[in-house]
């Protein structure tokens, strides 16, 4: 029997993993970490324990306790995770894009267990991992895979299709099995620069067994009108203009088109872009110079304090979201010309962050305008239901979401919403308890 098994991503915004087993083989697909909110027993100010990341997590529960996928260095001596499960190759991880919720747990796989990606999301963590931003145990031995390539798990065959999301290398996957086909969509949207990817899985994976879908913004209000890229970096280009002093940038960098992007308007605007150091170091390393047609991009050691001083008209700072007292030595508040933060999906992310409020109290006593100028990553609901009339799955599954039971399939689909650590077959049943 094939079965589907749920560790994560249920009833939260992030955390994937989706476990689908044929014969003794398995497929996961996503090994993200939880987002730390709510009453996550991680959520800031506790910090990790060096070298305990995994340990930790699983003797709290918030890690999935699945045998033989962890390797033993990241596990208490003597714990039964650390037993293989089947034959090396029995056990293969599928990533669907760069980001802490998908990809969190990655350097924790043991190394006889695959773990593949799109190679644009490869390039980009191992950027990240150059400069000193990498996953928590280091990067596994990635297998790069290219969009359409196939990759055979046992009996199982997994196909790579890129979507559109905010970051290089998102991709959903097709996986065929004895039962059927199940499509997972990983993160996706289609109001982004690339929408004619997402509709490309949506087609490929159209009348497939299963669907595995994300669905974050069910369960946010989301009246008004959807926003897109060319709103976001309309309201960069009138920030930059209307700004007598300073403008300050919360942009998240692994989204390095919109990077590129906002480089060029702020040169158009007279301006500079000036990062911290780590940062700038991965964008060198991510090739955003020549994503933008510039030169380089600069750190903050590249640009005197005194220069953005003494002219700050002529700069953007995107300052380190973890350091707001460096805030107090940049040109802004009481004495200098009104300066402006501009949000556009950078860290900390939201009101649900631990970090919002310390951000916006900082901001609020230098006097600081906020302005929010970003666009999800995610489809909306009226997307994610044509998504749903389009493809015709026999069976949804919503995940990634803190309201599935929003996700209405049209009549003769069956929508089930999963329980953590249970088997399901492909009609949606529960075929294995925990």
């Amino acid at each position: 029997m094939v079965t589907i098994e749920f560790w994560g991503g249920l009833g939260v915004i992030g955390g994937s993993k989706v476990m689908v087993e044929d014969g003794g083989h398995r497929v996961l697909l996503d090994i993200g970490l939880d987002i730390p909110s709510g009453r996550d027993p991680f959520r800031l100010p506790v910090r990790t324990r060096p070298g305990r990341e995994l340990a930790d997590r699983l003797r709290l529960g918030v890690a999935p306790r699945i045998p033989g996928l962890f390797g033993p260095a990241g596990l208490d001596p003597g714990s039964p995770l650390a037993e293989p499960v089947g034959p090396a190759g029995s056990t293969a991880v599928f990533v669907s894009h760069p980001h802490i919720d998908h990809v969190g747990l990655a350097g924790f796989v043991r190394d006889d267990v695959a773990v593949h990606a799109h190679t644009d999301a490869v390039d980009l963590l191992t950027a990240l991992s150059a400069t000193g931003q990498g996953l928590a145990n280091g990067d596994p031995a990635w297998r790069r895979l290219a969009d359409r390539q196939r990759v055979a798990v046992g009996p199982m065959e997994v196909e790579c299709v890129a979507v559109d999301h905010d970051v290089p290398g998102a991709s959903g996957y097709l996986v065929h099995t004895a039962a059927g086909t199940l499509a997972f969509t990983g993160d996706i949207r289609f109001h982004g620069r690339h929408p004619e990817r997402s509709w490309a899985l949506t087609e490929r994976g159209a009348n497939c067994d299963v669907l595995v879908t994300e669905g974050t913004t069910l369960g946010w209000d989301t009246r008004g009108p959807l926003r897109d890229e060319t709103d976001v970096e309309r309201d960069f280009a009138a920030a930059l203009e209307q700004a007598a002093g300073l403008v300050l940038l919360s942009l998240y960098p692994r989204d390095l088109e919109r990077v590129a992007a906002f480089l060029g308007l702020a040169a158009a605007a007279g301006r500079e872009i000036v990062w911290t150091g780590p940062v700038a170091a991965f964008l060198r390393l991510a090739g955003v110079p020549k994503l933008a047609g510039i030169a380089d991009v600069l750190a903050a050691e590249d640009v005197p304090l005194s220069d953005v001083r003494a002219a700050p008209s002529a700069y953007v700072v995107a300052p380190d979201p973890d350091d707001l007292p460096s805030l107090l030595d940049l040109p802004v508040g009481e004495g200098f010309p009104a300066g402006v933060m501009v949000h556009a999906n950078g860290e900390p992310l939201g009101p649900f962050e631990p970090r919002w409020e310390p951000f916006t109290d900082w901001l609020a006593a230098l006097g600081v305008e906020l302005r929010q100028i970003g666009c999800s990553g995610h489809a909306d609901q009226d997307q994610l239901h044509h998504m749903l009339e389009r493809m015709r799955p026999r069976v949804v599954f919503p995940i990634h979401t803190t309201a599935p039971a929003r996700l209405h399939p049209p009549l003769g689909m069956a929508r089930t919403v999963a329980e953590y650590g249970l088997g399901y077959d492909f009609r949606g049943r529960v075929a294995r308890g925990r």
